[in-house]
């Protein structure tokens, strides 16, 4: 604190009215949007599930290939399948849990994968989920949703012993959602939006 004390001068010094929101703009180092931030920084985004989103897209989880290889542990098969090596890619793209998952997901949505890892599912939703339409809104919370549930599925068999089906995974997704978009009004009579009502179970 006593070394900030230049900085904290610098700026009650030049500015005339002082506010938390100028002293934030004037400390903080700014950079250029990365693609990806409106895939979990939206209107009707879950903090939490943004959060663990927004860890895995720094690749900043603990996966065992990361633990592994910084010597902390000398288990690296992913327990979600209990057939490869635990790494951000396996975990979110190549498990069978998690393609199973996001293909519910996606037929939800009256779509198909056609993604093979990690980078080209972000590079494709960063590109395509843009606007404010229904199916954008659903496909960002359910697959910040999908990242989180995973994550958290992986921590409950490690530390809890616990496991659940991917139709269980996929009722807490759908849960999330509706809940979220709960008393929204929403255009119906497109056919669209619609047919997302029904799959979603939405009100």
């Amino acid at each position: 604190m006593l070394k900030l004390r230049s900085t904290a001068l610098s700026i009650f010094s030049t500015s005339g009215s002082i506010n938390l929101r100028g002293i934030w703009d004037s400390i903080r180092s700014q950079r250029e949007k990365v693609l990806w931030h409106n895939l979990i920084w939206f209107p009707l985004h879950i903090p939490k599930f943004s959060l663990i989103a927004w860890m895995t897209l720094l690749n900043r989880l603990p996966t065992r290939n990361r633990l592994l290889k910084m010597g902390i542990t000398t288990e690296g098969t992913c327990v979600n399948c209990n057939n490869d090596m635990e790494t951000r890619n396996h975990l979110f793209c190549h498990c069978p849990l998690a393609v199973r998952l996001w293909n519910s997901i996606l037929s939800l949505n009256g779509l198909k994968n056609a993604t093979s890892t990690w980078d080209e599912m972000v590079t494709r939703a960063s590109s395509t989920w843009k606007g404010k339409s229904l199916l954008t809104t659903i496909l960002k919370i359910a697959w910040t949703a999908y990242v989180y549930i995973l994550w958290e599925e992986r921590n409950c068999r490690i530390f809890k012993g616990r496991h659940r089906s991917t139709e269980n995974l996929l009722k807490v997704i759908i849960e999330a959602v509706r809940i979220q978009l709960k008393g929204r009004n929403i255009n119906r009579t497109d056919r669209t939006n619609y047919n997302l009502c029904i799959a979603w179970d939405l009100d």
